[in-house]
């Protein structure tokens, strides 16, 4: 009798790591997988890649949920990910939650997060839908972004062309610093 059923876990291992390593792609690595109320459950998710030729990223999670109904969604928590930002920069994001999906090439971030440059930029966003294919970004909730010399505060925010268009909507608010006034006047001669 302890045969088949250890048959059966052998099986069943071997189709759980199948479609494990199916859902995970090139340049991704977990510690451990489990698999619980029909859900692959992966501990420590990494995934690195190249942007471009010699710009590389990063994206860490402490854990990575996908359920086997729906196997080209993945939710992630505690993320935190690398990624350049123009040719020289780096950028930090760090987020409680996101949900992937591979399909659709949409990433969707249903907590707050924050991005954090190297020059000191850093932008807090409620929420937000990334359209991987279409290299957009959109958010209908409130958006802060803040610098050394302003910080700006909308309530929608949208992206296209790979950051080269940027629309802040809905109740704009900027506010400068004194201290950026006076160094614009000082640069210019006035």
């Amino acid at each position: 009798m302890a045969f088949p059923a250890v048959t059966l876990l052998a099986v069943a291992a071997f189709v759980g790591s199948t479609m494990i390593s199916r859902a995970l792609p090139e340049g991704a690595s977990i510690d451990k997988a489990a698999f619980s109320g029909g859900k692959i459950i992966m501990s420590n998710p990494v995934m690195t890649g190249q942007v471009g030729d010699d710009q590389s990223y990063s994206v860490a999670a402490s854990r990575a949920v996908q359920d086997v109904s729906a196997p080209s969604v993945i939710r992630l928590e505690d993320i935190v990910a690398d990624f350049p930002l123009g040719e020289t920069e780096v950028a930090v994001l760090s987020a409680l939650s996101g949900i992937y999906n591979r399909d659709e090439e949409l990433l969707t971030f249903d907590q707050p997060f924050s991005v954090t440059t190297e020059s000191g930029v850093k932008a807090e966003l409620n929420s937000a839908n990334i359209d991987i294919k279409a290299d957009s970004l959109k958010s209908d909730k409130q958006v802060k972004i803040e610098t050394e010399k302003a910080t700006l505060i909308a309530q929608s925010l949208t992206m296209t062309d790979k950051g080269a268009t940027v629309i802040f909507g809905n109740g704009v608010q900027m506010t400068i610093k004194p201290g950026a006034v006076q160094s614009a006047a000082d640069a210019s001669g006035g």
